[in-house]
């Protein structure tokens, strides 16, 4: 480093400063090689320009990123970037290609998340900010393009932060070369990076300057494969300092290891018998036993998953803790003299048992393991001899056997590491990163810091060289001439240590092997050796010390410990005893050693393998390419935020960086780029901006050091290279014509003040005596205005008076005139609608009476048919039992007469058990019956009460109300009438007062004018006569031409003064016309308001009116439909004519207030509302109830089919096992040989045939009764007819509460006598007797009851006939309101003659109380249809009830089927199997056809039970017809499915916007039956072709056509999809009962008609839907992504403004050549944009995902313009702020231009670009506080993302500043406190690559009724197999 040759007054330089290094100041005087300097710290130093470096004036306040890019390339300059870049937590620093990274003693987790990861993943080397994962990703981009292998060696002294940034870069290599692992399989990665806390926990102590100090140095091998992910690694370690474990200097620590095992759990430090550290030697020599924010327990546990993850098994760990426990106990065994000569045994008790505990940990034995402590065996040619050792040599034999211990565990632990590891044989690529112990010097130095020292000085040989090595290539580069740069080196250090045999190290090992050597000789011989040396000196103060002038400083290291520390042996007892442990893991550390056994110990040098191994890290270093990492530790305390300048100068003098600088200053130490050279020394050479000129950069910067005479410098081809010192002379030169033009600029600007100072004083005098003269004449002026406004005022108010006199009796005169027309026209209004009501009622009475008389004849007639043919067909069925009863008595008679009558006596048992149950059973129904008809009458007689009562209350409550609500309305009306007139009074009074209290105003300040002006004018005129008076005589022809001018000018002004009076009473005339005009304004303003007002309430009283009649004809209709009140209507009606003929015409009406009539119209409304509402709740509750009665019908048949099939099983059972017992009591009777083929033919016949997949599943039923035969007993005959008794009770309940609901019209109280009598028949009948011969009728209680059922069948279908008749009935109203009605409608409309038309006509008392009766009578008929409507929910509850009771008594029914069938079928077979064994019976059964009943199987229901899967004839017919369809539908499937793919996978376009291939998938698929079948490969192959589909991934158009037609078929699916009961497993078939059930649950679902229908779901159709929304957000996902990788690079290019260099003359440079227009980009952007919507909109993509894509799309954006500006330090400029601002501009306009539905809140997302960006471009930053920044600019901003920006900008225009230091404190505060909170977050966004939509929303931007007209596939319409589609 060169100071600099020239130094001028007010430069800023650099004095050296013992506290802070380097302090700058500012230059004051300059007296040859002494200059006087003003420091910033307030002091004035005087030193030599030789020890003063320039400053640079334009450094930027944050620093630079590459310290190669500074200006001036020093100590100084260095040490202040690195200050400033720490300051704003920028702690990685480039120096070329070494990265500088000064430790922050907090964490910073934002700067090492996997998001930053994946922004430095390829990124160029310094296009982002330093960081470690630019320098791993650096090293792996080589190793990968070029197949050489790396090398990161991360250096620096202990608590430098070594071993966290070794861990980043290993993290980040893992993340590039990571692959995917087996499951439960650990890999490569994974392993490697868990090794490191393994080799911490035995391998890192606390040091003086570090809580986590490497003790020893790690070279870790990363091998990749050629593909470049990670296939080997392995560890190589160096130099374990092994005398910690017995030695510990306070407040130093051990190894880590030992406090983790002491705070391990409970058990475990049991197991080992450890405690509290404090009671170990080892441990308790320092009074540091934890650490600050390290619990050991945890770590322990940690350790132990590390082990886990590398590979140790817990044998291994169990081993290797017992070892460390076991050199715990070791350092507790103490020593005294023994009781022979020299010898030495344990102290004490506590050393015995600490003796005893290591020899059981170790598994040796007890007195062995003393016998090697304190004895040695010397071993001669002729014997052994036994030598006992004193206390001091048994204690140092103890340390040493600790220290071999240890030492044989860090290496067994490496070995096993890099065992489990694994390495790659056949790796041709690795990167190797090295962590190594920095250079050291302390005040005590001992052999291990002479080791350390050594190693740094090979890495800084090696380091010197690769620095020099880039220079020269920068150089070749740049094609400059470098051949006369001398090249500095430290090989004559590394001579004085290693060279052989005079070498340091060698005169060691010399020592060592000599007994008698001690340090003294050692170092005795080093003086004599190397005193010529000038590396070498001796200190003066010491024998022993020697001092080695290191390149980093001079270091004096202590030979005490030297030759035992350099001796490496092991002692033969100690061998050979663990050698023999019990424990495999402690003998695996001591293999024998067979050379060893004649010795007693073999010397080795630890110096010279320690020189070996470094040899051959240095051979594997240069067979790679370095990468540089130099660690530096702010501070000794330790903490965060304290820069000390001393300590960090002497770290970079110790790292090598200061080397490095001084290589670079030995050449070219100042480069710039022609651009930057340019643009900084421009002004040195004006003439190169000129245009005329046309330079180019090059011949600018060559032009430029041409006029500046400087020599020495090189030009290359892209930078300008300068020696050391030009720079500060190009600086001067600049300086000093900075200063010329600030002189020249100060001169110009005095002058343009003071000449603007003197035009603003001219001006001012200038406009003073203008205002004065404007003043004068505007008095005189105002004077004339204000006499002429009074005359114009007095005009107009007269007028006003007069003509608001006039408009008042005007508008009472319209007021009246209107009112009595408009009561004339209502009242003829009124009578029309009367006369016109009446007309309407007499209609509908008439039709009410004939449609009343068809009605009942037709319920007659129906009655009668329906009871004669139930009598009829009863006719018949006793004929037809009477002839089944002979045949069976004939074919009984074949069979033995013993057993005819058995059987026959225990059926008439039977039977007459069951006709008594059956008599009794209908006893009861009728007393049911009875009972609940009196209780009905009951309650109706007391509702009746009840309403009447409560119809007078409400009666009385109304009058009351109406009476109080009229008086209301009257004092309303006429309160609001009075305050009308009071307001328009008070309005007009103060209209007249507020005029006069003007003119007086204006009368008086008028007055007072003309008085000062009078005044003024006097006096005047006294003052110039005064002054004429005094003037000399010669003045007077001068004073009279003055005042004949003066005269002159009065006469002026008394012209214009009368002109102005002119003008003041035209504007006088004017405003009181203006004046006049807005009163008359006002006045018709108030009168149309007036008119608009009656106007609305005349509308509001007709439309009452109209109201009203419509609610008359309503109750008229109603009224109509009453049978009982029509002879009560005749006479009211005769009754009014008669009385209408009495009365004369009406020639008068009082007048009655109309509140009356308009609220009791508005009553009558809300009445009227309400029973229609009511009304369809009744027709509602009656629809459901219907549908209930249906169904419990449908229900009772079924049941009573299924009680018929037990019956008719349970007979087929009996015949089955009597035939049984006859075969096997006569196998020879003739007449049981055709019984076989007649029970096969029958049961052919009756048994249905189940289909394949029913004979593939198990039954459930036992099989327990095959052995023996069953015969139904009594029980089960009881249990039947108690559930036929159940039924039948049922249906009686029914019946009652059919008649129940006609219990309140009088013309349904009592049933028809056909009905009657038809009943009595029923029930009445007797039960037939039938015989037990009789095989496929059904039998006695099977008959009786499906006779009995059928007949209340039939008379339940009568009465619900007449029910439906009689529903217009059931709206009617009772006989009381009938009457009253009858008296409205049958009044007599009043007569109105032509004089009453003239007067002022309103309803009478008579209408008012016909409005009244009518309100009393909605109210009466609002309470009946309450009444009504709960009746009918009543009975629809309990119908509901009786229809489930049904339900499960058929399901039960339907398991006593299953059981039956299932006990019929074993029956069958053991039949048959008795048949095999009687030959002539096979013969029978081969001659007659029969068919074997399959087995039967079961499948469970919905209520736990099970149903056969063909259990009836209905049943069996309905599956066998759809396994028909099914077969047909499968057959044509497989031709029509080829056609449906092939059509589909062409663009078949859109229909109605909607995508005709997904229509046509979606209609075939339902006609196909697709959905519900169990196995199909429909769903498969449609997968396929849409799998295909996606192959053409590029082409956007292609995939928004799938996008759209995949979720259009998405939405039809899940609009017409259910999922099953179990999905996994589809249920088998169930019943027919079970099926109908299951239809009538799923009725409600409301599709719209031929568009949708809803499916039952199975299994392929809930996962082909499931497949296709996979796809959905395939083709979403893979649509975004193009779209993002087409926006990419102009995204980069618009990230950062392009630079265009100043003036005209460097625009053809080559250098702009490659940039493109600033618009360009940004219009390129947009035309993607635009592009993408086309595409989505032609293809009729669902808005909601249009609008996500394009939303995540400028999240995209926003993520990717963000980052660029936190993580590049050009791109936070205020030019690229203007820059990204005018393209967001862009961005924004096109947003607001396109659809809101396609674009949402895209603009939104914009938002942290948005603020950063207008936080770039705003001024005065400096000024802004932290709370308008936070809350206002950059509301949605982080502190971190906030500090980030304002710490980074740069001002390239103006050089303005960023904010202030106040605010970046705070902001810094801020930051620290949120990492204590939280621990910190990353400050960089992450891009969003979810799926932002679900399933509802693609359903809910659809519609059903889109796809109404949507038209399938034109090709597959005339195709005959796709007919289905037409319709």
């Amino acid at each position: 480093m060169v100071a600099p040759s020239s130094i001028l007054v007010g430069s800023h330089v650099w004095v050296e400063d013992p506290d802070v290094a380097w302090i700058d100041g500012e230059v004051k005087e300059v007296k040859g090689e002494e200059i006087t300097v003003d420091s910033t710290s307030g002091k004035t130093i005087v030193a030599k320009t030789s020890n003063v470096y320039p400053k640079d004036p334009e450094f930027p306040s944050c620093g630079v990123d590459d310290m190669t890019r500074l200006a001036y390339l020093h100590e100084p300059g260095v040490l202040q970037n690195l200050k400033c870049r720490y300051d704003i937590n920028e702690i990685y620093t480039y120096t070329g290609n070494i990265l500088i990274a000064v430790n922050p003693f907090r964490r910073l987790p934002h700067l090492y998340s996997s998001h930053m990861m994946e922004q430095y993943k390829g990124a160029a080397f310094g296009e982002l900010s330093p960081h470690p994962f630019a320098v791993a990703d650096a090293s792996y981009r080589h190793m990968i393009n070029e197949g050489i292998s790396q090398s990161i060696l991360v250096s620096g002294e202990s608590g430098a932060g070594k071993t966290e940034s070794t861990k980043m870069l290993m993290r980040y290599l893992a993340y590039m070369g990571g692959r995917v692992s087996k499951a439960e399989e650990r890999s490569v990665e994974q392993k490697v990076l868990e090794s490191n806390p393994v080799l911490e926990a035995f391998g890192n102590a606390k040091t003086v300057r570090n809580n986590n100090s490497s003790r020893f140095g790690k070279f870790v091998e990363i091998q990749f494969d050629p593909r470049g992910q990670i296939s080997g690694a392995a560890i190589r370690t160096y130099l374990l300092e092994r005398s910690r474990v017995c030695q510990v200097s306070d407040p130093e620590r051990n190894y880590h290891c030992f406090y983790m095992l002491c705070a391990a759990p409970p058990e475990e430090a049991e197991k080992y018998k450890l405690g509290n550290p404090r009671t170990f030697h080892y441990l308790n020599q320092s009074n540091c036993y934890e650490l600050d924010g390290v619990d050991s327990s945890k770590e322990y546990l940690l350790t132990k998953r590390a082990m886990d993850v590398v590979g140790i098994s817990q044998g291994e760990q169990d081993g290797i803790f017992r070892v460390v426990a076991a050199i715990l106990h070791l350092g507790n065994i103490e020593f005294k003299k023994g009781q022979e000569i020299d010898s030495a045994e344990p102290k004490d008790d506590k050393s015995r048992f600490h003796l005893k505990t290591a020899a059981e940990l170790l598994m040796c034995n007890e007195k062995a393991l003393e016998d090697s402590l304190c004895k040695r065996v010397m071993v001669t040619r002729d014997e052994s001899i036994t030598k006992s050792l004193d206390p001091v040599s048994a204690a140092l034999s103890r340390d040493a056997l600790a220290k071999i211990v240890y030492s044989k565990l860090f290496d067994w632990l490496v070995d096993k590491i890099n065992v489990s590891i694994s390495q790659d044989p056949e790796s041709k690529s690795l990167i190797g990163v090295l962590d190594i112990y920095g250079f050291e010097s302390f005040k005590t130095n001992s052999f291990e810091q002479f080791c350390i020292n050594l190693t740094n000085e090979k890495l800084q040989q090696h380091f010197n060289q690769h620095v020099f090595k880039m220079e020269q290539e920068e150089y070749k580069k740049e094609e400059i001439d470098w051949s006369y740069i001398e090249f500095i080196d430290n090989q004559d250090i590394l001579d004085l240590i290693e060279k052989k045999p005079g070498g340091i190290i060698a005169l060691l090992d010399e020592a060592c092997m000599f007994p008698r050597s001690t340090h003294e000789t050692f170092a005795q011989k080093l003086y004599q050796t190397f005193k010529d040396n000038k590396r070498f000196s001796k200190p003066k103060l010491s024998r022993t010390d020697f001092t080695i002038c290191h390149y980093a400083g001079d270091v004096t290291y202590q030979t005490e410990l030297f030759l035992d520390k350099n001796k490496d042996y092991v002692v033969s007892e100690h061998q050979a005893l663990l050698n023999a442990s019990e424990c495999s893991f402690v003998s695996s550390l001591f293999p024998p050693s067979p050379e060893e056994s004649s010795k007693t110990t073999k010397f080795s040098s630890i110096g010279s393998s320690f020189k070996q191994q470094l040899q051959a890290l240095l051979e594997t270093l240069s067979a790679t390419e370095p990468h540089y990492i130099r660690c530096v530790k702010p501070n000794n305390a330790l903490k965060p935020g304290i820069f000390e300048n001393q300590n960090v100068l002497q770290q970079l003098r110790c790292g090598g960086v200061m080397e490095a600088i001084r290589i670079s200053c030995a050449g070219f130490p100042s480069r710039k780029s022609f651009r930057e050279f340019v643009a900084r020394f421009s002004l040195l050479a004006p003439e190169v901006l000129s245009k005329r000129n046309n330079y180019t950069e090059v011949t600018a910067s060559k032009k430029i050091l041409e006029k500046s005479k400087l020599s020495g410098y090189q030009i290359g081809k892209t930078k300008v290279f300068l020696r050391a010192g030009q720079m500060a002379e190009l600086d001067a030169l600049r300086t000093e014509i900075l200063g010329r033009s600030a002189s020249l600029i100060q001169r110009k600007v005095r002058t343009y003040l003071c000449h603007k100072c003197f035009i603003l004083l001219r001006l001012s005098a200038i406009q003073i005596q203008a205002l004065c003269r404007g003043q004068v004449a505007r008095h005189q002026y105002e004077e004339m205005r204000r006499e002429a406004a009074a005359l114009n005022i007095q005009k107009h108010l007269r007028k006003f008076l007069a003509r608001k006199a006039y408009k008042n009796l005007y508008f009472s005169a319209v007021s009246i005139q209107t009112g009595m027309r408009g009561m004339i026209a209502r009242c003829e209004l009124l009578s029309r609608k009367q006369t016109r009501a009446a007309t309407v009622i007499q209609s509908h009475c008439r039709r009410f009476l004939a449609n009343r008389c068809y009605l009942r004849l037709k319920k007659a007639a129906i009655t009668t048919q329906c009871a004669w043919r139930a009598r009829v067909a009863r006719k018949e069925l006793r004929k037809l039992r009477m002839a089944a009863r002979e045949t069976g008595a004939l074919q009984e008679a074949k069979t033995k007469l013993e057993k005819e009558v058995e059987e026959l006596t225990w059926r008439l048992q039977l039977e007459k058990r069951t006709r008594v149950d059956l008599e009794e059973s209908k006893k009861q129904e009728s007393a049911r019956f009875e009972s609940t008809l009196q209780k009905m009458q009951l309650e109706f007689e007391e509702s009746k009460k009840k309403e009447s009562a409560r119809f007078e209350s409400i009666l009385h409550k109304k009058e009351l109300e109406f009476e109080e609500s009229k008086k209301q309305e009257s004092e309303r009306f006429e309160s609001t009438l009075h305050k009308m007139q009071l307001e328009f009074e008070e309005s007009k009074k103060q209209e007249s007062e507020r005029f006069e209290s003007t003119f007086h105003k204006m009368q008086v300040e008028f007055e007072e004018s003309k008085k000062q002006e009078s005044e003024r004018f006097e006096s005047t005129t006294q003052k110039m006569q005064l002054e004429f008076e005094e003037s000399k005589k010669q003045e007077r022809a001068r004073f009279e031409s003055t005042l004949h001018r003066k005269e002159l000018q009065f006469q002026q002004l008394q012209f214009e003064l009368q002109k102005l009076q002119l003008e003041f009473e035209e504007s006088k005339k004017q405003e009181r016309e203006t004046l006049e005009s807005t009163l008359h304004k006002k006045e018709l303003e108030f009168q149309e308001s007036k008119k608009q007002e009656r106007a609305t309430f005349e509308s509001t009283l007709y439309k009452k009116e109209l109201e009203f009649q419509e609610l008359q004809v309503e109750f008229q209709k109603m009224q109509l439909e009453l049978e009982e009140t029509k002879e009560l209507l005749i006479k009211e009606r005769e009754a009014a004519k008669k009385i209408a003929e009495q009365v004369p015409a009406v020639q008068e009406i009082p007048v009655i207030d109309d509140e009356l009539v308009n609220k009791l119209t508005a009553e009558n409304e809300q009445l009227k509302a309400l029973g229609s509402s009511l009304e369809q709740k009744i027709n509602e509750t009656e629809r459901k109830y219907e549908e209930t009665n249906k169904l419990s019908e449908e229900r009772l048949k079924q049941g009573l089919e299924a009680e018929s099939k037990i019956v008719e099983l349970k007979t087929e059972m009996q015949r089955l096992e009597k035939k049984i017992l006859d075969m096997g009591a006569e196998d020879q009777k003739p007449q049981q040989q055709a019984m076989p083929s007649a029970l096969s033919t029958n049961m052919s016949e009756e048994i249905p045939v189940v289909d394949d997949e029913s004979m593939n599943k198990p039954t459930d039923i036992e099989d327990e009764s095959m052995n023996k035969p069953t015969i139904i007993d009594d029980e089960s005959m009881n249990k039947l007819d108690e559930s036929m008794n159940k039924l039948t009770a049922e249906n009686e309940q029914l019946k009652i509460l059919d008649m129940g609901a006609e219990d309140q019209k009088p013309q349904q109280q009592a049933m028809p006598s056909s009905l009657s009598t038809t009943m009595s028949e029923v029930t009445s009948a007797e039960i037939p007797v039938i015989d037990n011969e009789s095989k496929n009728k059904l039998t006695v209680i099977g008959d009786e009851s499906m006779n009995k059922l059928t007949a209340e069948k039939e008379q339940l279908k009568i009465w619900d006939m007449g029910a439906e008749d009689q529903k217009p009935q059931q709206q009617t109203m009772p006989s009381s309101l009938s009457t009253t009605m009858s008296e409205v409608t049958s009044a007599e409309i009043p007569v109105i003659d032509n004089e009453s038309m003239n007067k002022p006509t309103v309803i009478d008392d008579e209408s008012i109380n016909r409005l009244t009766a009518e309100n009393e009578q909605l109210k009466a008929l609002v309470s009946t249809l309450e009444q009504k409507i709960n009746e009918t929910e009543r009975k629809y509850e309990e119908t509901k009830k009786l229809s489930d009771e049904r339900l499960k008594q058929t399901l039960e029914a339907e398991s006593k089927i299953i059981e039956l069938k299932t006990t019929v079928q074993r029956r069958e077979e053991k039949i048959l199997d008795m048949e095999t064994d009687q030959k002539s019976q096979q013969q029978a059964l081969l001659s007659t056809p029969s068919r074997k009943m399959p087995e039967v199987t079961s499948s469970p229901l919905e209520n736990g039970h099970h149903a056969q899967l063909s259990s009836g004839p209905s049943t069996r017919l309905g599956r066998e017809d759809s396994k028909l369809r099914r077969s047909q539908t499968e057959k044509q499937q497989p031709e029509s499915v080829d056609d449906l793919l092939k059509c589909v996978a062409q663009n078949l376009g859109f229909s109605q916007e909607k995508p005709v291939a997904a229509f046509t998938i979606y209609k075939c698929l339902l006609h196909w039956k697709s959905f519900e079948a169990e196995k199909t490969s429909v769903f498969d192959r449609l997968i396929e072709v849409m799998g295909s589909a996606l192959e053409d991934q590029d082409n956007n158009d292609h995939m928004a056509y799938w996008l759209s037609n995949t979720s259009s078929l998405l939405f039809l699916l899940q609009r017409s999809l259910k999922a099953s009961g179990s999905m996994q497993k589809p249920p088998a078939g169930a019943s027919f009962f079970a099926r109908m059930t299951k239809s009538f649950r799923s009725s409600s679902a409301n599709l719209q008609a031929g568009v949708l229908s809803q499916v039952e779901a199975k299994y392929p159709a809930l996962l082909f839907k499931q497949q296709l929304s996979a796809y959905v957000e395939k083709i979403y996902g893979i649509i975004r992504d193009n779209l993002k990788k087409n926006l990419s690079p102009l995204i980069s290019g618009c990230i950062q403004v392009p630079r265009i260099s100043k003036g005209a003359a460097f625009q053809k440079c080559e250098g702009l050549q490659g940039y493109h227009s600033p618009a360009g980009l940004w219009q390129s952007i947009i035309e993607c944009l635009n592009k993408m919507m086309g595409t989505l909109k032609d293809n009729f993509v669902p808005p909601i995902l249009v609008q996500n894509i394009f939303t995540q799309t400028f999240a995209y954006i926003n993520v990717q313009l963000f980052n660029s500006l936190l993580l590049r330090r050009e791109c936070c400029t205020f030019s690229n702020g203007e820059y990204v601002k005018s393209g967001l501009a862009e961005l924004e306009l096109w947003c607001a231009e396109a659809d809101v539905e396609y674009v949402g809140p895209s603009w939104d997302e914009l938002k942290h670009t948005r603020q950063a960006v207008g936080f770039l471009v705003i001024n005065q930053k400096s000024k802004i506080s932290f709370d308008e920044i936070s809350k206002d600019l950059c509301s949605a901003l982080s502190v971190q993302q906030l500090y980030r920006v304002c710490t980074l900008y740069r001002d390239d225009n103006y050089n303005t500043q960023s904010v202030s230091p106040d605010v970046l404190a705070h902001m810094k505060e801020l930051m620290s406190d949120d990492t204590e909170d939280d621990g910190g977050s990353s400050f960089l966004l992450e891009d969003d690559i979810s799926i932002p939509f679900t399933m509802e929303d693609i359903s809910n931007c659809h519609q059903v009724k889109e796809f109404a007209s949507v038209r399938p596939a034109e090709e597959l319409m005339t195709d005959p197999a796709f007919q289905f589609l037409q319709d």
